[in-house]
């Protein structure tokens, strides 16, 4: 999913760090950070922005490394609320980032669903219920998350496309 030569980190650190480490291997032009980027190239969920976390917890790593090698700092671990029905245990917060993002492989673990890619979009299935709990948009090359909420209708509307998509699974 690598789109762009820009980096999603600001400000350089060492391989010297201690600690452990994880990886972000997306990069993005930046546009849309406050969004939510499903991404399949990281170690675990990632945030810069320390308003989204609730629930506090002690980081698994102390620091994320990037395709480049360059480490940056991990400040926290935490609980995010992506909807009001949907929490992500063990979100990293890295304060370096400049985009969220959403591990495809622990999201999928921890809400026991599965995602389905699609040319425009995305969606995530309850495994058990069938239900759709949330969706994304691609816009750029990247899938960014648009809605994750259970009992919400399973409809959306594709990024090229501006006629209604119902979903039938």
């Amino acid at each position: 999913m690598v789109d762009s030569p820009n980096l999603l980190f600001e400000g350089p650190s060492t391989l010297s760090d201690s600690g452990n480490y994880a990886i972000a291997l997306l990069s993005t032009d930046h546009n849309d950070c406050n969004d939510w980027i499903i991404d399949s190239g990281t170690t675990d969920h990632m945030t810069y922005e320390e308003t989204d976390l609730i629930i506090t917890s002690i980081p698994k790593c102390s620091c994320i490394a990037n395709a480049n090698g360059v480490t940056y700092p991990v400040t926290g671990a935490r609980t995010v609320d992506i909807s009001p029905s949907i929490s992500l245990s063990n979100t990293l917060l890295v304060p370096s980032l400049s985009n969220k993002l959403l591990l495809v492989g622990q999201v999928t673990e921890e809400l026991n669903c599965c995602v389905l890619m699609y040319p425009t979009f995305c969606i995530f299935q309850d495994i058990l219920t069938k239900e759709i709990i949330g969706r994304g948009t691609k816009r750029g090359g990247l899938y960014y998350v648009e809605d994750m909420s259970i009992g919400k209708a399973n409809s959306m509307q594709g990024a090229s496309d501006t006629r209604q998509q119902q979903i039938w699974l």
